[in-house]
């Protein structure tokens, strides 16, 4: 009887475990999927690896991550804000191709380059001009790293090759100088290998902004403000929060009304606002002045109280779309028409 219980027993325990098996598959895999992406690669793993770990993120804005074997030697960059930064840092002779800049671009970088080989194509390069160049590592705008343009970053993974969009063309959330542009430099510090040039880079950045903002603050005046660019025709973009202009509009004391990105609208849709303030995105690279004149010239706004009063403020397409320390310079110049503003305003009540 003592026999028959015990083999009993032994016979339940046996048929316990082979029901935990299908469990602990199911768990096996779980952990097994856990280790991957979403494209079934190893995430990063724990372990010291040899070469370069850097993160970017793909087109619709999901982080992942890289290894280059070595700094980076054959630089195929499609976006100029790229490219002044690696000029920025002395790495220019690592570019092997660079797409023209938007408009003229800044003295400073003149010489340097009028040295590089620019790419054939405007604006981004064809696969073929990729493939004939045999670059280590791309660099460019979100939208160049889709199927339509020049294949997501993944496919470079695959070939060994390293990709790397700029943060601040994610369209994604409501992007700042913290999160985009100090990123930015900080990884291609990481990536050639010359962080203390990155860090002193990013601090006279930062000492620029704290400046800005101390100023700001003196002010003690904020302005409502829509950020505004023309096509030509009475059409209009106006800039929402998720372009980097709208945190750099902020931080210069000018408050975006405008909730979401609008492309290409009449007049009627920018009559739909009072703000304050325009700031106008001049992508003519024109004189300021002239800007200013060539909004107030459309016959369809000229009631509309900012441009009736000149209360335009214009800064650079480029120095807001580079996505490098030349937003800088397009905050600093805000904050310049925002005091301008105040001064003759209160002339006026004078």
């Amino acid at each position: 009887m003592k026999g028959t219980q015990t083999k009993g027993r032994m016979l339940r325990r046996i048929s316990h475990m082979l029901s935990l098996l299908p469990l602990l598959a199911l768990s096996a895999l779980i952990l097994l999927l856990s280790a991957t992406d979403g494209r079934g690669s190893h995430a990063p793993s724990e372990q010291p690896v040899d070469g370069i770990t850097y993160t970017t993120a793909d087109s619709d804005g999901r982080t992942t991550t890289f290894i280059l074997p070595h700094p980076p030697e054959r630089v195929l960059s499609s976006y100029p804000g790229a490219t002044e930064l690696l000029i920025d840092l002395g790495l220019q002779d690592r570019i092997i191709g660079t797409v023209a800049p938007y408009g003229t671009e800044p003295p400073a970088y003149a010489e340097a380059y009028a040295a590089l080989p620019i790419l054939a194509a405007p604006y981004v390069p064809s696969r073929e001009e990729v493939v004939a160049l045999r670059p280590d590592l791309l660099i460019g705008w979100s939208h160049h790293f889709t199927p339509e343009a020049l294949g997501d970053v993944y496919s470079y993974f695959d070939r060994s090759v390293g990709a790397y969009i700029v943060p601040a063309t994610v369209r994604k959330g409501h992007p700042t100088l913290e999160e985009t542009i100090y990123p930015f430099i900080r990884d291609m510090g990481h990536i050639f290998g010359v962080e203390d040039r990155a860090a002193a880079y990013t601090n006279g950045l930062k000492e620029r902004v704290a400046a800005v903002e101390m100023r700001t603050q003196a002010r003690g005046r904020r302005y409502t403000a829509m950020i505004l660019q023309a096509h030509g025709n009475s059409l209009y973009s106006m800039y929402g929060p998720a372009y980097i202009i709208d945190d750099i509009a902020r931080k210069a004391g000018a408050d975006n009304i405008v909730d979401r990105q609008m492309r290409s609208v009449g007049p009627e849709r920018v009559l739909g606002f009072a703000p304050d303030v325009i700031i106008y995105v001049n992508p003519k690279n024109v004189p300021p002045e002239e800007a200013r004149e060539e909004l107030r010239a459309d016959p369809n706004l000229q009631h509309m109280k900012a441009v009736r009063e000149n209360r335009i403020v214009v800064v650079n397409f480029s120095d807001v779309n580079n996505g490098n320390g030349r937003c800088i310079t397009a905050l600093e110049d805000i904050e310049t028409g925002l005091d301008a503003l105040r001064d003759e305003s209160e002339r006026i009540k004078r």
